[in-house]
């Protein structure tokens, strides 16, 4: 068993999005997303993986395939990979989404810390 506090993995971005890493194996990836004010994740695609994002702070839209959902703190959406998919930040204030991916993406690039 392993702790893990989602704090540690929440900051301001110091561009437009930050991807901290919380956990990975063969099975799952899960990190935090966190997009500034005004900053959208742009359109991709998740192979054929489940993603589940759960809105900790703010607000966003979520598109995917030309449907849009709006979503504020405590919702959690699902996506399925194919799905070509993007997320608007339309809040004030820093958008703080926890995401799982599983089974794993194929390509490593997709389980590490980013900043965009």
């Amino acid at each position: 068993m392993k702790q893990f506090k989602l704090k540690d993995y929440i900051l301001k971005p110091q561009k437009n999005i930050a991807k901290r890493m919380i956990y990975k194996d063969n099975q799952v990836i899960a990190f935090i997303l966190n997009i500034a004010s005004g900053s959208s994740l742009p359109n991709h695609t998740h192979f054929d993986c489940t993603v589940l994002i759960e809105v900790i702070q703010g607000k966003a839209k979520v598109n995917a395939n030309e449907k849009t959902i709006s979503a504020e703190k405590g919702d959690l959406i699902q996506l399925d990979g194919p799905e070509n998919m993007s997320i608007n930040n339309s809040g004030e204030d820093s958008l703080i989404l926890y995401v799982t991916i599983s089974p794993a993406p194929p390509s490593e690039q997709y389980a590490l810390d980013a900043d965009l």
